[in-house]
């Protein structure tokens, strides 16, 4: 199989990240109950030593075609778990292509892309509560 349909590179613009403390936590996952009990297929770990103006760029290499989903943690305090405030998140969060509105958890559904044999672009807004 050529190498090239194996490995494809998720380029990730991530935006609205409200500060420079701590850094950006993703993880990649292929389906719903994967996602909801936090079992990423990989994660990854982004500084914002290179943030500019609220955006960081983020480059994912390794992943083959399919169907995939990335939420992120804006892991401003270091400990790599979100910190609640009365069952509100006080940390920055972001999904693909996703930007939540509402206050319960979204679904896989609502973030997924697929992955063919092109590299892939995903943007991805942080939001603060």
């Amino acid at each position: 199989m050529d190498a090239s349909v194996c490995a494809q590179t998720i380029l990730v613009e991530i935006t609205d990240v409200r500060s420079s403390n701590g850094h950006l936590l993703l993880g990649i996952y292929t389906n719903n109950k994967d996602y909801q009990n936090r079992d990423a297929v990989m994660k990854q770990t982004v500084l914002k030593t290179k943030m500019i103006a609220g955006k960081v760029t983020a480059t994912i290499v390794g992943l083959g075609p399919g169907v995939y989903g990335i939420a992120l943690l804006d892991d401003e305090d270091w400990d790599r778990k979100m910190r609640y405030k009365y069952l509100f998140p006080q940390e920055g969060f972001a999904f693909s292509n996703y930007f939540h509105q509402g206050y319960s958890k979204p679904q896989f559904e609502d973030f997924k892309f697929i992955l063919g044999k092109e590299d892939k672009k995903v943007i991805m807004k942080c939001k603060y509560l």
